[in-house]
């Protein structure tokens, strides 16, 4: 199956490649330009100038292991040693002992705390500035590569149990999480888990800025969070070697949990 994916790969960029984008889009996915490695670059610094205690933290430093609840809802809640939550939602039988694969790593704050509980762990970003930082943060079952590096992503192709995701879906409108999907479904294994969270707002709570899908990504208002129904998920998957496991709403994390099964891949 992997030499099948990889002879996907020049196809894979070059589809993306061709359908264009926004100037608030990021590059496709395997051909990172340096005006994205700049953007998330400058991103990062401003996270570690305002978190720079949480996101150096060793993982030496890490030293507790509390069991994974039975309940994914509780996993939002788990905390690993670092004050900060982990806000995963995850099934613990799809995190302890699996290989598992996260894009958006960026410092490597998820990888270093779930790295106790896999068999491996796989960190993708745009940023390499933070990619080595989450080398340096985080124990050697974690691998952390650029999303550019098609011949050290390749290695993975096929590979992975699980991909576990937070505060990533929830700021996708409906193209680049396309996109990101297409990407994701080379590295899970047929039988696979995604978890994927997008955002779901309480009518209860003041809302900043809440877009529907197909709304354009906004240069004004890049936290914007896009609301997703079901019929949304249903679309998105749409075509694509995947199949919903669960959905899983919680308005208390203004979240609509989402768990696609990877599918073997179509025949010729």
């Amino acid at each position: 199956m992997r030499h099948r994916i990889l002879r996907r790969l020049p196809w894979l960029a070059a589809a993306l490649a061709a359908r264009g984008g926004d100037v608030h889009e990021a590059s496709p996915l395997l051909q990172c330009s340096d005006a994205d490695v700049e953007r998330w670059n400058d991103e990062w610094l401003a996270y570690l100038r305002r978190e720079w205690q949480y996101q150096l933290t060793p993982h030496t430093e890490l030293t507790e292991k509390p069991p994974l609840p039975a309940d994914p809802l509780d996993l939002v809640h788990l905390s690993v040693g670092l004050r900060w939550k982990l806000s995963l939602y995850c099934d613990r039988d799809a995190l302890e002992g699996r290989r598992v694969m996260e894009l958006g790593c960026g410092c490597g704050n998820l990888g270093k705390q779930v790295a106790r509980y896999v068999q491996s762990y796989l960190g993708v970003d745009y940023s390499p500035m933070a990619l080595q930082v989450a080398r340096l943060v985080s124990p050697a079952n974690c691998t952390y590569i650029h999303v550019s590096d098609g011949e050290g992503l390749g290695y993975f192709f096929g590979q992975v149990d699980t991909v576990i995701s937070r505060f990533f879906w929830i700021h996708q409108n409906r193209r680049p999480a396309r996109r990101h999907l297409e990407f994701l479904e080379l590295f899970l294994r047929p039988g696979g888990r995604l978890y994927a969270e997008f955002y779901w707002p309480d009518p209860e709570v003041e809302q900043f800025i809440v877009l529907p899908p197909g709304a354009a990504l906004s240069k004004a208002h890049p936290s914007a969070t896009f609301r997703y129904t079901g019929e949304d998920v249903q679309e998105l998957i749409s075509g694509r070697p995947f199949r919903i496991l669960r959905e899983t709403v919680s308005l208390p994390m203004q979240r609509r949990y989402v768990v696609l099964e990877r599918l073997a891949e179509p025949g010729p």
